[in-house]
């Protein structure tokens, strides 16, 4: 290929991401956030938090089955929503839980996931 403009920069085009993946793509993601949030659970040693962690390891497992069996963009669609909102309302669910600590503790998660809760919707 033959670069006779005046830069170095060859011009790569990037492949367009199918519409089919992009559901995929991010409930892949929002999955490996919710590995870590799992783990945070199971490090409090509370009962009530461990109650939570059985929740949302089966709400995991169902993104996860639904993904290896090719779920469609539709449904795919559906799980991320209601995965991103799940996170939204985590905050919520911790301060019913234990409302002195819940607060708090909402707050040192999303340091240690590196999230802020309220941004997903």
């Amino acid at each position: 290929m033959n670069n006779t403009d005046s830069n170095n920069v060859l011009p790569f085009k990037r492949a367009a991401k199918p519409a089919s993946a992009s559901a995929a793509y991010e409930l892949r993601e929002l999955l490996v956030t919710y590995d870590h949030l799992i783990a945070l659970l199971r490090e409090t040693y509370d009962e009530g938090l461990d109650n939570l962690a059985d929740g949302v390891v089966g709400s995991v497992v169902r993104c996860r089955e639904a993904l290896a069996n090719e779920i469609d963009e539709p449904g795919c669609q559906k799980l991320v929503t209601e995965m991103r909102a799940g996170l939204h309302e985590f905050p919520r669910i911790l301060r019913s839980l234990l409302p002195g600590l819940g607060p708090r503790l909402g707050e040192s998660m999303e340091r240690k996931l590196g999230i802020q809760f309220s941004k997903y919707e």
